[in-house]
This record gives structure tokens, C-alpha cells and sequence, in this order.
């Protein structure tokens, strides 16, 4: 299991994922820049933070992040993937009606489909793969 571990925390790496805690949550978290261009040049740039979180307390922690969480400079979307929850459940919050951006919740559990989380879902596939021993 350590091995397949470390296998999955490469992998996150390499998707630009480094550790992160707080809130009593731990996990994984990367930044992405996202550019709009043409051919006379840049036109617009945002940004988005994804979290990964393999150590959460459910309902404790959304509820957390939902009351302590707030907006970053030309940060759009904050995006939490709570790991292995008790149950399903796709909860998002505005800030400023939308215009300082979002934060978005995500209580998983295996084999959930959420269109908007289907990248970080991905991820945590492959770490069910790695743990059956099929390599990626």
C-alpha cells in the first residue's frame, strides 16, 4: 500500500500538486494559471486552485471552508475534493455573486460523475487503479 502511495503522490506531482493542510484537513493542492489570447496577444487571465483532500471531517469541514475560505486576487474557482465521504453531495458558494469567484465542494465517493470535477476525479481513479496493481 505504501508503494502504491508514493506512486499516487508522484503522479500528483507531476500534474503540479504539492502537499497542503489546513482547517484540520490534509491533502494535495496545485494553482493554474489559464490564458486567453490571440494573435494580438493576451486578452484575459484567471486562475484556479484545486485541492485534493484525503484527510477531512465531512460536514466539519465544508462547513469550515464555507464559513473561513475566502476569495484570492484573480482566483475564479476553489475547488475542494473531499475523498472517501459518508456521502455524495456537490455544494458551491459565490463570492460577491460570482464576480470574486467560487468555491466549490465536492464530498466523494468512489464512482461519483461531476462534470465539473471530472479532471480531479481522473486522479483519484488512478489511485483505485494503482491499489488493484494495474500500472497507469
Amino acid at each position: 500500500m505504501e508503494a502504491t502511495l508514493n506512486k499516487w503522490e508522484e503522479l500528483l506531482q507531476d500534474y503540479g500538486f504539492v502537499p497542503w493542510q489546513s482547517g484540520g484537513m490534509k491533502g494535495w493542492h496545485r494553482h493554474t494559471d489559464f490564458v486567453k489570447d490571440c494573435l494580438a496577444g493576451e486578452i484575459g487571465r484567471y486562475s484556479a486552485d484545486d485541492f485534493i483532500i484525503f484527510k477531512h471531517n465531512g460536514r466539519v469541514s465544508e462547513n469550515w471552508l464555507k464559513e473561513n475560505w475566502q476569495p484570492k486576487e484573480d482566483v475564479m474557482k476553489h475547488r475542494f475534493l473531499l475523498l472517501d465521504s459518508e456521502f455524495s453531495d456537490e455544494v458551491v458558494k459565490s463570492y460577491w455573486w460570482g464576480i470574486k469567484g467560487w468555491l466549490e465542494i465536492l464530498h466523494y465517493r468512489g464512482g461519483d460523475k461531476v462534470k465539473r470535477f471530472e479532471d480531479l476525479i481522473f486522479l483519484v481513479e488512478q489511485r483505485a487503479l494503482l491499489n488493484e496493481g494495474k500500472n497507469i
